[in-house]
């Protein structure tokens, strides 16, 4: 069986070709971890700050590890006085944002918040260069303290004002009230 050159290119590339993509796919956007650190002059909690220049398309940031009971605060600053920048703050891998805001004309915008898992911190502004100063804030574990619902009668203290007379008043208004009931049966069977 002889092949001519053209029908043997064809065969080749019917091989290869479905096997290759179409395109290269866009990458995905690149995203910095953030590692909140004790600071000395925070009594409390971790904080991490990040400074920047704004480029084309926003930095992403993201923080793992969240729990419910730890508070999250994250402010971001503009360092020139009638600079733009747009903060979203986001639940899931760069989906829409659970929150956005704006910090214009040297005002700062701040976020409180508390989440579970992970989430992810977008900058951005519409002139390129534009200085910034983001910190992201993370607390102590808030402990709930809770007293136990169930304790030993010899530790129950009643709330002021219903003691014992409470249960009197109810059984003598029981016992009244099965009275009457007894006078109108006994009543009503005499003749």
């Amino acid at each position: 069986m002889r092949l001519c050159l053209p029908a043997a290119c064809l065969l080749v590339a019917s091989f290869v070709l479905p096997g290759m993509p179409a395109q290269a796919a866009d990458p995905p956007p690149t995203a910095y971890r953030l590692e909140p650190k004790k600071v000395p002059d925070l009594p409390e909690g971790r904080a991490v700050m990040v400074r920047g220049k704004t480029a084309g398309g926003p930095h992403r940031f993201y923080l793992e590890h969240m729990h419910m009971m730890v508070p999250v605060v994250v402010t971001l600053r503009p360092l020139q006085p009638d600079a733009r920048l747009d903060l979203a703050i986001g639940k899931y891998p760069w989906q829409q944002p659970v929150r956005q805001g704006q910090a214009r004309n040297g005002e700062q915008v701040s976020f409180r918040f508390r989440t579970e898992g992970e989430f992810q911190v977008a900058v951005s502004s519409p002139d390129p260069g534009t200085a910034y100063k983001l910190l992201v804030w993370v607390g102590d574990e808030v402990k709930p303290v809770l007293t136990p619902v169930v304790v030993p009668r010899s530790q129950y203290r009643a709330p002021a004002g219903s003691g014992m007379r409470g249960w009197h008043v109810a059984a003598a208004a029981a016992v009244l009230a099965l009275l009457a009931l007894g006078y109108r049966v006994l009543r009503r069977k005499r003749p």
